[in-house]
């Protein structure tokens, strides 16, 4: 029994060291906090084709059609976009939807002016390529602002006279908005 007892000990203390660096060095494979806000911050904060297509995919199933008009697109951080919608089945009325990787929100009525055309203002998915590479667009803001430690905090596209996608480059010094033909190709670096 006393030999039995001596082997045991000394898996014990291995395993009792193990356990003790463990707990001292955080948990193995875990990323630092702050690396991780940095890493997610060079990525666009969660802004990706992947959230793009996911919101487009479900509304365009909520509304059981191939392709949605929409009026706006909104991409924020964190993994939430928001879309004015033109509802397939009635025109003239819009929604507003948050989508947020997962789910997709309900619809909220958007006021629509009579003078409105909405017909010049709407546009699909497929006419924005550039969206289906945010990260590219992102990388492109990024480099084309020459804003230092800058972060994207937002992608709009919309369309007045034409389509085009606006990236906002902010730092706690400064902040620029880098507007993008619909293919990706960079329009206007504007310092604000």
């Amino acid at each position: 029994m006393k030999l039995a007892s001596s082997q045991v000990r000394p898996a014990l203390w291995t395993v009792a060291i193990a356990l003790t660096a463990t707990g001292l060095s955080g948990c193995i494979g875990a990323v630092d906090r702050m690396d991780f806000d940095n890493q997610m911050r060079e990525r666009g904060g969660g802004m990706t084709s992947e959230l793009v297509r996911g919101g487009f995919d479900s509304l365009a199933h909520r509304y059981g059609v191939d392709a949605i008009s929409v009026t706006s697109i909104d991409i924020s951080p964190i993994e939430t976009l928001g879309v004015t919608v033109r509802d397939p089945g009635k025109p003239s009325q819009l929604d507003r939807f948050a989508f947020d990787g997962v789910i997709l929100g309900e619809p909220i009525p958007v006021q629509v002016s009579v003078t409105d055309d909405l017909d010049a203002r709407s546009f699909t998915l497929d006419q924005v390529p550039a969206l289906a590479n945010i990260e590219k667009l992102v990388d492109d803001a990024l480099a084309s602002s020459g804003v230092d430690d800058g972060e994207v905090s937002g992608i709009s596209v919309s369309r007045t006279e034409s389509i085009h996608a606006s990236v906002m480059v902010e730092s706690p010094r400064s902040r620029v908005l880098v507007v993008f033909e619909p293919d990706g190709t960079p329009f206007l670096v504007q310092p604000l």
